[in-house]
């Protein structure tokens, strides 16, 4: 029984040129243990690879998923022998971070409400009490010095005795999420008839520019269909190819399972529908999956750690089909020096 569920954006995502054979050629061995797709199209994306264009209703552009590979703090791994592959093993040797994520886009009709970026997985977590009253004690001091920052446990439907909530789509996935302006490490703005930095570098924003995003959150960017947005969010804390949770202070590396199970993580982009920002912030509504608008949402699952999802690498572990059961895409700062925002 499928669910009525968030629209979810589709249209043409052009590939790499190599199929999913051949496209980790250069890269470094445990690359293919991730696997990341698109879930408007089903097209996976191999990360340290050339950007990949995008193409849907709401806009267009390309990305480039960067991941740190083993090479960077191992001189015993082999190193990657395709260009761009290098490349990115001696960007990420000056950070810290895990990874850093790269979009550039112009957007095709003007969002009218706030924009989210998330990040849930397709059931409900399953934590003992005491866990879940930690997890939920940080959630909250999150939120206390994140404006706009949302999250929810999700609904369990096969502990509810109100299944019609899912048939109609009011409820909610378990999921974090954190206004756009605010959770994107660098945000760059490119007029027309300038030139837009090339993905694959450092981005540059000014620390002022920095701070009044995060301060302000919603409306500190000005979303319109004329000028290109580059943004990067970048983690210091998640490792794809361990699976695993790394440098948090006072914690040892973990599994992500430990939190997530066998289920795929999604990262996502959204527009609550039917709000302003400003009653946004006044009513502060639920995330229920029938008011979301999906501008675009990646399907990460691992080879050892996950099961279900698309994944076409990994058909093996397929147990469901949760990206296409859709009616259909958080920043950090690393605790490196050249990482840390300096102010």
């Amino acid at each position: 029984m499928a669910a009525a569920s968030a629209t979810l954006a589709t249209g043409s995502f052009r590939c790499p040129s190599n199929d999913n054979k051949n496209g980790h050629a250069g890269q470094h061995p445990a690359m293919k243990k991730v696997s990341i797709v698109d879930c408007g199209t089903s097209c996976e994306i191999i990360p340290n690879g050339s950007p990949v264009r995008i193409d849907n209703e709401f806009f267009s552009g390309q990305v480039m998923l960067l991941i740190r590979t083993p090479d960077v703090d191992d001189a015993k791994e082999p190193v990657p022998t395709g260009e761009i592959a290098r490349q990115v093993s001696d960007y990420m040797k000056g950070y810290k971070r895990r990874f850093e994520f790269q979009f550039q886009i112009k957007f095709k009709k003007v969002p009218t409400g706030p924009l989210f970026l998330g990040c849930e997985v397709e059931e409900p977590i399953k934590v003992s009490k005491w866990t879940k009253g930690i997890a939920g004690f940080l959630l909250r001091m999150i939120g206390r010095i994140n404006s706009g920052f949302h999250s929810s446990w999700g609904y369990d439907i096969a502990k509810n005795a109100h299944p019609e909530l899912f048939r109609t789509g009011n409820y909610e996935k378990s999921h974090l999420s954190f206004p756009v302006e605010a959770s994107m490490d660098r945000v760059v703005i490119t007029h027309q008839r300038e030139t837009p930095p090339e993905l694959g570098h450092a981005l540059n924003e000014t620390p002022e520019s920095v701070r009044r995003r995060r301060k302000m959150g919603f409306g500190s960017v000005g979303w319109n269909t004329e000028d290109t947005y580059t943004m990067c969010l970048w983690n210091a804390y998640m490792d794809w190819i361990t699976w695993k949770t790394m440098n948090v202070p006072g914690c040892r590396p973990f599994p992500l399972t430990n939190v997530t199970g066998h289920l795929p993580v999604y990262l996502c982009v959204y527009e609550l529908k039917d709000i302003s920002a400003q009653d946004y912030k006044r009513k502060k509504p639920p995330h229920n999956q029938s008011n979301l608008r999906h501008y675009a949402r990646m399907e990460f699952a691992h080879q050892d750690a996950t099961r279900g999802g698309i994944a076409p690498r990994f058909r093996d572990n397929r147990t469901s089909n949760s990206c296409a059961d859709t009616d259909s895409e958080v920043g950090s700062e690393d605790s490196n020096s050249r990482d840390v925002d300096p102010l």
